[in-house]
């Protein structure tokens, strides 16, 4: 069976995650918008993220593809995300 509804995978404008812009000369959003380990020292590279404090740990993944907003406890993926 084929459907015409469209998939909610992001793909789509109409299921597309918000916006999220991070000013990063706020040092109040560096420190809100953390890895999925809570650390703050994240850099954007490539289409990912990449956590220096996670690479300095042993055994640790430090590439990710969402940030955690502390605020709001919430995940935020890593292609709603605008930096300035």
């Amino acid at each position: 069976m084929q459907t015409t509804e469209p998939y909610p995978d992001g793909s789509g404008e109409a299921d597309a995650p918000a916006r999220v812009v991070i000013d990063r000369s706020d040092s109040l959003a560096r420190w809100r918008f953390v890895c999925p380990n809570g650390h703050a020292d994240w850099d954007p590279t490539n289409n990912h993220l990449w956590c220096a404090t996670c690479a300095a740990l042993h055994g640790v993944d430090p590439e990710y593809w969402e940030l955690l907003d502390k605020k709001t406890g919430e995940t935020v993926p890593w292609a709603a995300v605008v930096l300035r």
